[in-house]
């Protein structure tokens, strides 16, 4: 008789796998608990001191689950609609975005104009506005401002329901991102199974897109569809290139960080069409042409759509609540704090003065990485997918603002990448870091949680650096079932 098949700890597979499933849902309930039973009502209030003796070893509980399930999983979509489905009837999670986005989609099926009219006075929605933003005008561009709105006719506007209900949009991207993804990851070369793990199982993934329910998922799952039709090289590659912005449109008409994707689009497009290119027609001025049509159509779509909605540019306006308001992990944002800590005058001062660094930060920083990793006729292709996860990180990371879910922009994406064992162990060190900084940022500031996980992320980056941790690759046979 064959013995059973084993993992490499000599633990049957089948069993292995399923108890680890079953410990990242346990450490999804221990979170939804901690935040469940310290809220009063839905009115913005403190965390209690004993929040994180909950939210923390939940939180690595699931970390420790989605590790271990590194390299057993054979349907990684399974798991994620198991995990998924404990937190669709949750409260929100870390956060007060969701009752922002209800408020504005009520003043949107309401009539009102969320650009004009404050968050704060979305009726009876308005009261859940966290308190940064109650008496600001929204940031967000019209894609989202109609999807919010959608949501709220959806749920007749009902307080609780709304707010919950921002996660539907979010899991139709998880399910398209399920899908389009390991089409990405054989255009990459790498193991689908690998890229769900790595993108779409992953702790922040879950906890931010489903518990938070922040809707960076559409975002990212218009983005992936992008990324997609670039690799269609018909027309001597142009229609990859024109679609693929007309795509990148809708995507920053939900999220304007989108717009930095558009490099990835370009580079992916021309490494697609390089086979098929006569050699006289690879220069830089063709690479050149082709990105500027790419970049017209993602502006047109975006301008479109954002035009059709009947919003406009609003987003723009001065009562827009500005993202250096609010004390982040980003460094921009505590010199914003540290100046209204001195008066308002040199806030006022230095906020606009501090929007120009970060833009020029940005800048500079998408410069390089098209020198490092862009197309470089006539024969070079460059690395794409490393130009979208350094593009759209260096948007997140220079940014005015941080926030743990921002990192979810690049989540599914990283293993596109192809990324060197030492970058892999340190983005292994980064997810398990943003995964339990949540829980800590609920009862102090981002700096000082930052400085209470430095010590431990750093003895993990070591220990994964002294066992030669890598992603799983392609297994020598099938692997488990679950």
């Amino acid at each position: 008789m064959t013995a059973p098949r084993t993992t490499t700890d000599g633990i049957p597979a089948v069993r292995t796998a399923w108890w680890w499933v079953a410990a990242g849902v346990a450490g999804l309930v221990l979170v939804s608990a901690g935040i469940a039973l310290d809220t009063v009502g839905m009115l913005e209030a403190d965390a209690s001191w004993w929040r994180p003796l909950l939210t923390v070893p939940g939180s690595a509980l699931l970390l420790v689950a989605w590790w271990r399930l590194r390299g057993r999983v054979a349907r990684p979509g399974m798991v994620l609609a198991i995990w998924s489905a404990v937190l669709v009837p949750m409260p929100p999670l870390h956060s007060r975005d969701v009752y922002s986005y209800a408020a504005q989609g009520w003043l949107v099926s309401h009539g009102l104009d969320p650009y004009v009219v404050p968050s704060g006075d979305a009726g009876q929605a308005g009261l859940l506005v966290g308190q940064h933003w109650a008496a600001t005008t929204s940031v967000y561009p019209p894609l989202a401002l109609e999807l919010f709105g959608g949501v709220s006719v959806l749920f007749r506007a009902d307080l609780w329901w709304t707010a919950l209900g921002m996660r539907v949009p979010n899991l139709i991207a998880m399910a398209v991102l399920v899908a389009v993804l390991p089409r990405l990851a054989r255009h990459a070369g790498v193991d689908g199974r690998t890229a769900l793990w790595a993108g779409l199982l992953n702790p922040l993934v879950v906890v931010q897109w489903v518990g938070g329910g922040h809707n960076d998922a559409v975002m990212v799952a218009l983005l992936a569809v992008a990324f997609l039709a670039a690799h269609d090289a018909a027309w001597r590659g142009y229609r990859g290139m024109v679609l693929g912005g007309a795509l990148t449109g809708p995507a920053m008409g939900v999220k304007q960080s989108a717009a930095v994707a558009g490099l990835a689009v370009v580079a992916l497009a021309w490494r697609a069409a390089l086979p098929r290119l006569e050699q006289r027609r690879r220069t830089w001025f063709a690479l050149v042409f082709r990105a500027t049509a790419a970049g017209a159509a993602a502006v047109l779509a975006f301008l479109g759509v954002s035009f059709a909605t009947g919003l406009g540019m609003g987003w723009r306006n001065p009562t827009a609540g500005s993202p250096l308001e609010a004390v982040s992990n980003a460094p921009l944002s505590w010199l914003a704090w540290l100046a209204r800590s001195i008066s308002p005058t040199t806030a006022q001062t230095i906020t606009p003065l501090l929007t120009a660094l970060s833009s020029l930060l940005v800048l500079a920083a998408l410069a390089w990485l098209v020198v490092r990793y862009g197309p470089r006729p006539p024969d070079g292709p460059g690395r794409p997918w490393a130009l979208a996860v350094g593009a759209l990180l260096a948007f997140a990371a220079l940014g005015p603002a941080l926030q743990p879910w921002y990192l979810t922009w690049v989540a599914p994406f990283v293993a596109l990448a192809t990324p060197s064992p030492r970058a892999q162990r340190a983005w292994l060190a980064t997810v398990g870091a943003v995964a339990l900084l949540p829980a800590l940022q609920d009862v102090m500031a981002p700096p000082v949680a930052m400085a209470v996980l430095a010590v431990p992320v750093w003895l993990a980056l070591r220990a994964l650096r002294a066992r030669d941790v890598v992603f799983p690759q392609e297994p020598a046979q099938p692997q488990t079932q679950v």
